[in-house]
């Protein structure tokens, strides 16, 4: 279906003439002439009436007249909604994170975001690293910010070196330090986080000889804090999360220094939808005026 014959033949006999038609839509008097007759060897049957003052619709064409309106209306929808979703302000995000990223990055990434595709709705899941590739492998979600997508089958884009700190009781003796040495957690009592968030923590835990004594665990971030600021045990959590969280814990660095690599993550870079696309984006502008920015690699978006 040539949808141009359906527009020029509306036109015409809106008109009621083949040249103000051909003038107006850009063609000359014997392309559209050809049109009119092509539609109607399409058809099977006439279309118009031409006279000596113009064309008018004939009872077939009047009887068609209204659906070709239709339909004409119809294509202008779609080719608006194939616009905008080029232009990518619409569609869905589904994006699967870490707490401490969904707290402190997403909400000015977004606010960016939406400033400039105000129609896209964006849908935020969070949970540690197994709930994220569970959702990634079932395709639950579109988009990941966490650590560790280096080893997972998908693409996976490093953003930003975040510290692990640890984190004691106020009145601890190794507060009085410049560092707190990774060998001395093996006398502590330690509280741990869960299993499927507990992933660098246990990057750290096994270069000791033994490990600590797991005294608690919790999947709350803030519950560990609150339970080594009662002096229940030490921790280590990472900065990101620790830097604008106020409680009577003390954050320290340890000595040497360990870190975990924030990263962004997707099914299919070449695959993603355009909304998603113009979203990683932001995420990169951002993480790029970090202090401890990777150097990501998005020539591909």
């Amino acid at each position: 279906m040539n949808i141009k014959k359906y527009e020029a033949f509306v036109r015409a006999v809106e008109l009621g003439s083949l040249s103000k038609a051909s003038e107006e839509l850009g063609y000359t008097q014997s392309g559209i002439s050809h049109m009119m007759q092509s539609l109607e060897d399409e058809v099977g049957f006439p279309l118009m009436i031409r006279t000596s003052s113009g064309i008018l619709p004939n009872s077939e064409g009047k009887l068609l007249l209204p659906i070709i309106r239709s339909l004409l209306d119809t294509n202008e929808s779609l080719e608006q909604t194939i616009a905008r979703v080029k232009g990518a302000d619409t569609g869905r995000i589904r994006i699967a994170s870490f707490s401490s990223v969904a707290v402190y990055w997403l909400p000015r990434i977004i606010r960016a975001f939406q400033r400039d595709f105000p129609n896209v709705e964006i849908q935020i899941i969070e949970g540690g690293a197994d709930r994220i590739e569970s959702l990634m492998d079932e395709h639950e979600a579109d988009l990941c910010l966490y650590t560790g997508g280096e080893d997972r089958p998908f693409d996976w884009i490093p953003l930003c070196r975040d510290e692990m700190l640890a984190i004691l009781p106020p009145d601890h003796p190794l507060t009085k330090e410049a560092a707190v040495p990774v060998a001395a957690f093996e006398n502590e009592q330690f509280i741990m986080p869960m299993a499927g968030y507990d992933y660098e923590v246990h990057h750290v835990l096994d270069g000791l000889s033994r490990y600590p004594h797991i005294r608690f665990s919790a999947c709350n971030d803030y519950a560990i804090i609150n339970l080594v600021a009662e002096g229940l045990g030490v921790s280590i959590l990472p900065e990101l999360l620790l830097r604008n969280y106020r409680s009577g814990a003390v954050a320290m660095p340890m000595d040497p220094p360990q870190y975990r690599m924030l990263g962004m993550g997707v099914p299919q870079l070449k695959a993603v939808s355009p909304a998603t696309r113009n979203f990683m984006r932001y995420v990169q502008d951002y993480a790029s005026r970090l202090p401890d920015a990777a150097d990501a690699d998005l020539s591909l978006l």
